[in-house]
């Protein structure tokens, strides 16, 4: 794998370690792939407008072509780039648990945070969980079963990241 280009990870820097995106990098690091991290400044996932441009920046900087992986707690601050770069880069969303779906937000923000994830990940190749329920929750979002696929953060779920990203 050596060989191959560098991966990109854009995750929020606020983003607490040993989270589902850093595990998968740091299997794929383990395989000899290189991962380059882009933490990704805010107060994810409530942004400001310089959090939003930069986020922007960030991908729009990111070379045609590039394989990159997306935390999924990363998504709010994209969601305006990936819809102007997602046919130049090959994106896949990792995926922990849904924004929409965290504990004790109010309807309205709820349903907010679900149509912004339901836009965004409809927006990547592939969508990477860590199990089936995550899996169904992408689902509900209304996105084709297949578009979850369950990858562990380890060596195994490493291994089958590259099939993710297509031709």
């Amino acid at each position: 794998m050596a060989d191959q280009p560098a991966l990109h990870l854009l995750l929020p820097a606020n983003r607490a370690p040993g989270g589902y995106a850093e595990r998968l990098a740091l299997a794929l690091e383990a395989q000899g792939q290189s991962v380059l991290r882009h933490p990704l400044p805010g107060d994810y996932p409530r942004l400001d407008a310089s959090a939003m441009l930069a986020a922007d920046i960030a991908l729009s900087r990111l070379p045609d072509g590039a394989r990159v992986l997306v935390d999924g707690g990363a998504l709010p601050g994209l969601a305006a780039a990936l819809a102007m770069d997602n046919r130049r880069l090959r994106i896949v969303a990792l995926v922990e648990r849904l924004l929409c779906r965290e504990p004790g937000l109010s309807g309205e923000d709820a349903a907010a945070r679900r149509h912004l994830e339901q836009g965004t990940l409809a927006l990547t190749r592939a969508v990477a969980v860590p199990d089936a329920a995550t899996a169904r929750a992408v689902a509900d979002l209304g996105l084709a079963p297949e578009t979850a696929v369950i990858l562990s953060p380890d060596a195994a779920g490493a291994a089958r990241l590259g099939g993710l990203w297509g031709a």
